[in-house]
């Protein structure tokens, strides 16, 4: 491998480089949601509107991240890094600036754009320049540390609009994409472009018109009706039924090209396949929780949303401590004995965190969080790992986008889902704690589908590890 050669100091560079871009697009997420009434009154929008500026985001996000992992493959990782990082820059000072709606939400999508170029790109150059023996370590570090930027954004933008205003909860991605910027150029990271050079317009036009509409459709398309369950309103129901469609002419294409934009021909593979699901999965069940939580306690247990944000650090701790360690083992074992422990404690976690839910009682509820803490800490970081180290340079940013992908329709699935749960609850009679309660069990039902994901994984060490004449590596 191309990495194992590289200095170990220049290796650290591009490690912080990665975790500072990834903490910024994951705080980026959840930032605006406490920040939203104060958006709301100086631009004047309705709750719609402000919805729409956390939505033009996370769409972004779920749509265009396979392609930014293909650009990647195309001009370099290191080129699709730097290029993302400084149109996230831009596009953050673009929405600090704003005094509209239309100008903030374009810089919600053109943040999200740079995310899809960074995001593939990041992971990509950890595997690229780590030797095989320590992927796992510094993988589990960057997605421990990122990974709790998600929950901490309510809590930061709570505290920056309250004290320097909302423009600043996007200005403060300023000086964190500089030092990035500084890093990745002083690692003097090498720039790989893939020898195919091909780039497949339609699927990348079916893809960027299919997953917006289905995000959409998950985001924003449903309306209660006299109080009754949540049902899709017939414009959500043409653009979901426009959405599927491009997805699945996409689909049929990417099967029968010669160079597909995205070889989904690789679901062939069972590793790579159950490493997805479960990253998926994952993500699903984890999602909502921000929201809920947060919801939770400030309705519920009459926490301040301040008091409400620093509630979830019991999830958080686990994550941010034990997720280098699990990159270590995995290092060692592989991820098969990792996906297997750490579904079944996720699972009993988000149970645990339901039924404290249910009995009103946080220390129950913390107790949950920690365990789902444990349990993400050794799935998330191990089979991203996994999935990135089994494929070849050529290939390795198309499929760290296909990760990403996953990972952001994963969550906004969830999300929808959660929400429908919920509002079914509620419409049923239930108050606000048990219907919260109800979606948390909810997710811990779809989460123990990881667990057999996990049970039928195939044996497989890490790259560099496996026995000689054993193949376990994906064909390229």
């Amino acid at each position: 491998m191309h990495g194992t050669a590289v200095a170990e100091p220049r290796r650290a560079l591009v490690l912080l480089a990665a975790t500072a871009s990834l903490s910024m697009i994951f705080i980026d997420i959840t930032v605006v949601a406490v920040a939203g009434p104060a958006i709301g009154r100086e631009l004047g929008l309705d709750a719609a509107g402000v919805a729409w500026i956390a939505n033009a985001y996370i769409v972004t996000l779920a749509a265009m991240m396979a392609i930014g992992g293909r650009l990647g493959d195309l001009v370099g990782k290191r080129n699709a890094f730097v290029s993302g990082l400084v149109l996230f820059a831009a596009a953050s000072a673009l929405c600090g600036a704003s005094h509209d709606f239309t100008t903030l939400a374009a810089g919600r999508v053109l943040q999200g754009l740079g995310a899809c170029l960074m995001q593939p790109a990041a992971s990509a150059l950890v595997i690229e320049h780590f030797p095989a023996g320590e992927r796992g370590k510094a993988m589990g570090m960057m997605i421990g540390i990122s990974m709790s930027f998600f929950a901490v954004g309510p809590v930061a933008g709570g505290l920056v609009t309250a004290y320097a205003g909302w423009p600043w909860i996007f200005y403060l991605n300023l000086p964190v994409a500089a030092a990035a910027l500084a890093l990745i150029v002083a690692s003097r990271a090498k720039n790989r472009p893939a020898h195919d050079r091909s780039f497949d317009v339609l699927s990348a036009l079916l893809l960027a018109v299919g997953l917006p509409l289905v995000v959409y459709t998950l985001q924003v398309g449903s309306r209660e009706i006299d109080g009754g369950p949540w049902i899709l309103t017939p414009t959500a129901l043409a653009a979901l039924a426009g959405g599927l469609a491009a997805v699945v002419v996409f689909v049929w294409r990417q099967l029968r090209v010669a160079r597909p934009l995205i070889d989904l021909r690789r679901f062939a593979e069972p590793r790579l396949r159950a490493n997805i699901l479960l990253i998926a999965i994952t993500q699903f069940a984890m999602a909502p929780l921000v929201v809920l939580g947060s919801i939770y306690a400030q309705d519920v247990l009459g926490f301040s949303s301040s008091v409400a944000g620093l509630s979830l650090m019991p999830m958080l701790v686990p994550v941010i401590l034990v997720a280098r360690r699990a990159g270590r083992l995995y290092d060692k074992i592989g991820v098969r004995p990792l996906a297997r422990g750490g579904t079944v404690v996720a699972t009993a976690g988000l149970a645990t965190w339901g039924a404290g839910s249910l009995l009103e009682s946080y220390p129950v509820i913390a107790a949950g969080m920690v365990l789902l803490g444990l349990g993400v800490a050794f799935i998330m970081s191990p089979a991203s790992t996994d999935t990135l180290s089994s494929v070849d340079d050529e290939n390795r940013g198309q499929v760290s986008g296909l990760v990403q992908t996953s990972r952001q329709l994963g969550g906004a699935i969830g999300v929808a889902f959660a929400s429908l749960l919920s509002g079914v609850a509620l419409a049923w009679g239930a108050g606000n704690a048990a219907s919260i309660g109800y979606a948390i069990l909810g997710g811990a039902a779809i989460a123990s589908l990881g667990v057999l994901v996990a049970l039928r994984m195939p044996r497989s060490l890490p790259a560099g590890i496996a026995p000689a004449g054993d193949s376990r590596t994906l064909r390229a």
